[in-house]
């Protein structure tokens, strides 16, 4: 579909379609699709934990407050940022070099700027930045490929760190339970505020 149909019919899905399945092939297609997200440096500092089985569906549900939605999701995708941004940076710089973006007199200044010493409040915001833009390209993507999806903020941090075995340098930056939309019982999309509302023109006023 073009792109404004796509942007107008995504919502955020409280109501999936219950014993539906999302193949491997389907789930490894959005991953794929959302690689696509621009990063700083092209980093790519997000990963995935897909949660499929219905026993770990229904312990991250616990974990998030008992989400109603939750339940009838075919999956749960865990987003998460690298807070070690460091991480790739010579497979980073080499693949500049290949592609004509930095010399390799230039490369000592780049790997420098790549992997400095940051503050870990500075680390976090790079990681937390960059992988909710991949949230939201994941979600359009799921879109596009006939799937509603359900960002969510509402669980507890550690534990589900915790009963996913993330490791502490990532971070959880969002839970997307995603399954076939029941658009039925779907409510109608709530209004947005005009754009003149949010525009400061060159300054903030």
């Amino acid at each position: 579909m073009d792109f404004l149909t796509l942007l107008k019919q995504r919502r955020a899905c409280h109501h999936f379609l219950a014993g539906q399945k999302i193949s491997d092939a389907d789930l490894t297609e959005m991953i794929r699709r959302t690689s696509l997200t621009p990063s700083g440096y092209n980093r790519q500092p997000w990963e995935f934990v897909i949660v499929r089985e219905p026993k770990n569906i229904a312990k991250v549900s616990d974990i998030a407050f008992k989400q109603e939605h939750i339940k009838d999701a075919s999956a749960l995708i865990v987003v998460l940022g690298d807070m070690d941004i460091g991480r790739y940076t010579e497979e980073i710089l080499q693949n500049w070099i290949k592609n004509g973006y930095c010399t390799r007199e230039e490369l000592p200044a780049y790997r420098n700027s790549i992997g400095k010493t940051r503050s870990p409040e500075k680390r976090r915001d790079m990681a937390l930045r960059n992988s909710m833009l991949a949230c939201m390209t994941l979600m359009f993507v799921a879109e596009d490929m006939g799937y509603g999806t359900c960002p969510m903020m509402g669980f507890s941090q550690w534990q589900l760190q915790e009963f996913l075995n993330i490791p502490d340098d990532r971070l959880i930056s969002l839970l997307i339970a995603v399954g076939k939309p029941d658009r039925n019982k779907e409510k109608p999309q709530l209004p947005r505020r005009e754009a003149k509302e949010m525009i400061h023109w060159e300054f903030f006023q």
